[in-house]
């Protein structure tokens, strides 16, 4: 037991080092500029609002409250034995997760674009491995650590997503590879299909709305930025754009019913039956 106490602590103070650390980055602290204005060198049509960056702040917190109260009920006071049993599985990917994010961050905001992409796909892949091991669609039962879990782990997969997408664009300008808007238009559209088709997928799979709200948060800054200051004039991505957040949106209220309605039916299956350990 004391080496899952241990885990969890680790756990905390990785996931508070680093997603502190993101912050601090972002806010011109140490490399002189914020994720908005280095990608802002490389104009795409998915390029969003700088608002929209301060997705990192809400997922920092979610993070840092789950990872401590994990690490708070595997102690011998609050000892909760679904809890351990999540962090047993976890095991060390929460810790490789934080290891590719800060990596990844720091790679963009000196503009080594590619291989920060490459950390980006492993930040996604270790966090749908943490996910699926923590059969995250099944915690939809009232409780205060299940709910965070869910919330924090859901917004920062949303998120990442999105990033992926935004980040792929971004590199395709900075490569040199694109000559005409309407190649980058193409390019920007396909990327972000694919990705929001996955994100939404994903979504409904996992039960997790957060995913799908995250998701269109992005598309929301996208939006805005179109509005207000476009990168390119000759092809029009604003009706997409409102369609995705249209059905960004309806997936994530049709998934949060469905959360509804799955922690009704758990309910009233544990008031008829004896507990379990999931």
């Amino acid at each position: 037991m004391d080496g899952v106490r241990n885990l969890a602590l680790f756990n905390l103070i990785i996931v508070s080092l680093n997603f502190i650390w993101i912050l601090i980055i972002d806010g011109n602290s140490i490399f002189g500029v914020s994720l908005f204005r280095a990608f802002n060198l490389f104009p795409t049509h998915l390029t969003p609002a700088d608002f929209t960056f301060k997705a990192w702040l809400v997922i920092a917190i979610a993070m840092i409250i789950v990872t401590a109260l994990m690490y708070r009920e595997t102690g011998n006071e609050h000892l909760n034995i679904r809890s351990v049993r999540k962090v047993m599985r976890i095991d060390y990917m929460l810790i490789l997760n934080q290891l590719f994010c800060g990596m990844s961050m720091v790679l963009k905001l000196n503009q080594f674009m590619i291989i920060s992409i490459i950390f980006t796909v492993a930040c996604i892949i270790t966090l749908l491995i943490i996910n699926n091991r923590m059969e995250i669609e099944k915690l939809t039962a009232h409780s205060f650590t299940k709910y965070f879990i869910r919330l924090a782990f859901g917004m920062y997969t949303g998120w990442l997503l999105f990033v992926f997408a935004f980040n792929m664009v971004t590199t395709f300008v900075k490569a040199g590879v694109v000559h005409s808007e309407t190649e980058q238009f193409i390019i920007d559209v396909s990327i972000l299909i694919l990705t929001f088709g996955f994100a939404m997928f994903y979504s409904y799979l996992k039960m997790l709305p957060t995913v799908s709200v995250a998701f269109s948060w992005g598309i929301f800054g996208i939006i805005h930025q179109n509005l207000n200051h476009p990168a390119y004039e000759q092809h029009n991505i604003l009706i997409l754009l409102y369609v995705l957040f249209g059905l960004g949106s309806l997936v994530s209220i049709y998934n949060f019913y469905r959360c509804t309605i799955k922690r009704a039916a758990n309910n009233v299956a544990s008031q008829t039956s004896p507990p379990s350990i999931p």
